[in-house]
């Protein structure tokens, strides 16, 4: 049992040592570990005490640079004003005058002791300082703000770089303007010199100073091109780049940087190209941190490692509640995503089917936007309600709008509406609206009608599709009713065609139903609204407009045709057919195309809505007189010409030929059978 508990003696002692030891250790390092919490927590509210302050001495800074450069601006135009309408040589005339004027109006600006206004080479022509201005010193041409002013698109005012001035030897700056309203003769923008105010740094620094916060720290003001303009600083910071904090403070006028060993707050003078930039060292933040550190631990260690342990647990809180905050977001963030890409595709399905919604509320006011009043012929700025649209509708429509709102009061439901809409410049257009409304009545509208508690729904111009319909109807009719017109002329040819042998007959019959057949092809062709003259009788003639064979007036075409374009009325188109294949029928068989040597002729012209047509054969058998009798044929003729066309027929047989003249009526109410065409019609 001795030699058993050996081992655990020393065991436990040794753990004893190592439990002795743990105590002071912890005791050691706790204290150590809060200590550098705190320290670290010190230097960071110290640092963003420094930066808070810096940014509050920028602030303010921009604010004095803005007002001061203001002043200088609004200075530079009454400075203007003095010699507005005075030439060069007059302000030379009168420049004591003008310089007493000047030096009165100078103490007015605020750290401003000098004013000059010069001339389009340089040269001063008037100081606020001096007098005479000295014409031998050298001229101003050199200056950045002289090139900038001069330039094709001048600044309203410049803001040069510090300068060592020519007559005291005092460095400066200037805020510089073009000379406007000058009288030497120039055009109203070309360059004529400038007026110039400048500002002596040294006179800036003391109100800098009293911006500033803590000793040790520098104001200085810089244009956004890296030239110092003022600074509190003997000289500037050095590592300062301009550029780079104009470029840091570009997105909102206003940056806060660490550069060489030196806390920068910038802040951007607004309406000027210059930066309020203050400045504090590290080294002055450290050593207010030592203090911090040393109040920490005479007198404030108990509290310092109380706040550092509620502040461990305040920022783990944060950081929970920033990581749950940022996952919402980034929830919110995809929804709304997709709300939107939702939205945007329902938007351009709408768009591209020509749908626009609505929205109409109790009191009758109708959210729709421009394309609802677009489609209802308002204008852009009129009020959209119920009364307004009603109001458009056809009036054979709005009792059943009226009476449908009324509905939809009542019952709710379903809206399925189509209805006509009366546009400002007389035209029509058909609306569809389809939408949804819950029972119950809103209050009264203006219009006194008893309107839903709300209507939603869309709107579409549905005009093609209607008038689509209407054609389709029109048509159907039209071919109906020329479709038993053309079964009734071949009803006739059937019944009235003569012919000596069955043959004969069938060719007769064959040629007349041929006729009709390309006529109802033009039209089908045409959608029955009109069709071609020229194309009627090339049709009609193509089997004789081949030339001739050799020997017998080879080249010169069997038929020509010689006229302007003409659109025949639907009317028209088969009883001409008729007519032309009767004409060319009796011209092989009896006339110009029964010989190889027959020509045919056929001209006509427009004149006051009527087609004027000349037939002319020749060179075949030749005619004694008219033919006693007159088959089915010539009837045919006359009859389309005279009664179904409405219009007038001569035919003369001369020797020669044939000679036919006719004359139609294109519109569609043609004069009383047996009148007589316009004159000047022969053709």
């Amino acid at each position: 049992m001795a030699v058993a508990a050996g081992p655990d003696r020393r065991a436990r002692r040794c753990g004893g040592a190592a439990s002795s030891w743990a105590l002071p250790a912890a005791a050691l390092l706790l204290p150590l570990a809060l200590l550098l919490g705190g320290g670290l927590l010190a230097w960071r509210n110290t640092l963003a005490e420094a930066e808070a302050a810096l940014r509050q001495s920028a602030d303010t800074g921009a604010e004095f640079g803005t007002r001061v450069l203001a002043g200088y601006v609004v200075s530079a135009g009454r400075v203007n004003d003095l010699t507005r309408g005075l030439s060069d040589a007059e302000i030379s005339a009168r420049e004591e005058s003008l310089h007493r004027q000047l030096a009165d109006l100078i103490p007015d600006v605020p750290e401003a002791e000098a004013a000059y206004v010069i001339d389009r080479t340089g040269t001063a022509l008037l100081a606020a300082n001096l007098f005479p201005v000295p014409r031998d010193r050298p001229t101003a041409a050199d200056r950045d703000f002289f090139a900038a002013l001069r330039a094709d698109t001048p600044p309203r005012f410049h803001i040069s770089q510090v300068y060592v001035s020519r007559f005291d030897g005092v460095p400066f700056f200037a805020v510089s303007r073009r000379r406007s309203g000058t009288a030497n003769g120039l055009a109203p923008d070309a360059f004529d010199g400038a007026v110039n105010l400048s500002v002596y740094p040294h006179r800036l620094q003391p109100a800098m100073r009293r911006l500033l916060r803590q000793d040790g720290d520098a104001l200085a003001l810089i244009r956004d091109d890296g030239e110092a303009l003022a600074s509190t600083a003997i000289a500037s910071p050095q590592g300062v780049s301009a550029p780079g904090l104009a470029a840091a403070a570009a997105p909102t006028g206003r940056a806060l940087r660490r550069e060489g060993g030196m806390i920068l707050a910038v802040q951007k003078l607004e309406g000027f190209p210059v930066l309020a930039v203050a400045s504090r060292p590290l080294a002055a933040v450290a050593a207010d941190w030592r203090a911090t550190m040393g109040n920490h631990l005479l007198f404030g260690v108990p509290a310092t490692l109380a706040l550092l342990l509620l502040s461990l647990r305040e920022r783990q809180q944060q950081a929970r509640l920033g990581a749950a905050n940022q996952a919402l977001e980034e929830v919110n963030a995809a929804l709304a995503a997709a709300l939107r890409a939702s939205e945007g595709n329902l938007k351009r399905a709408q768009d591209a089917a020509g749908i626009l919604a609505f929205d109409m509320a109790a009191d009758g006011m109708v959210a729709g936007g421009r394309g609802l009043r677009e489609l209802f012929g308002l204008a852009p700025d009129a009020v959209l309600d119920e009364a307004a649209l009603v109001a458009c509708l056809h009036p054979d429509d709005r009792p059943v709008a009226q009476a449908e709102l009324r509905r939809l009061a009542r019952d709710g439901g379903k809206l399925a509406a189509e209805y006509r809409v009366l546009l400002p410049d007389g035209g029509l257009r058909w609306v569809m609206l389809r939408g949804e409304a819950a029972a119950g009545y809103g209050p009264a509208s203006p219009s006194g009608l008893a309107l839903p508690g709300r209507l939603s729904g869309v709107a579409m111009d549905v005009t093609p599709r209607r008038q689509a319909e209407e054609r389709t109807a029109l048509l159907a009719f039209e071919v109906t009713h020329r479709a038993k017109n053309t079964l009734a002329v071949v009803q006739a040819a059937l019944r009235l065609t003569k012919a000596p042998d069955y043959a004969s007959y069938v060719r007769a019959v064959e040629g007349r139903v041929a006729a009709l057949a390309r006529a109802q092809t033009m039209l089908a062709e045409s959608q029955w609204r009109e069709g071609d003259l020229r194309a009627l009788l090339e049709a009609e003639l193509r089997a004789f407009q081949a030339a001739p064979p050799p020997g017998e007036g080879a080249g010169e075409p069997v038929v020509t045709l010689s006229g302007p374009p003409v659109s025949l009325p639907v009317r028209a188109v088969q009883a001409l057919a008729m007519a032309v294949h009767e004409l060319a029928t009796n011209a092989v068989k009896y006339g110009a195309l029964s010989s190889p040597a027959g020509r045919l002729h056929i001209t006509w012209c427009l004149d006051a809505a009527w087609l004027y047509l000349a037939w002319r054969e020749s060179g075949g058998p030749p005619l004694a007189a008219e033919p006693a009798r007159k088959g089915f044929g010539s009837r045919v003729i006359e009859q389309t010409i005279r009664f179904q066309l409405s219009g007038r027929m001569e035919k003369r047989w001369e020797p020669a030929g044939l000679e036919c003249d006719i004359a139609i009526p294109l519109t569609e109410a043609g004069p009383a059978v047996g009148g007589a065409p316009p004159p000047g019609g022969e053709s």
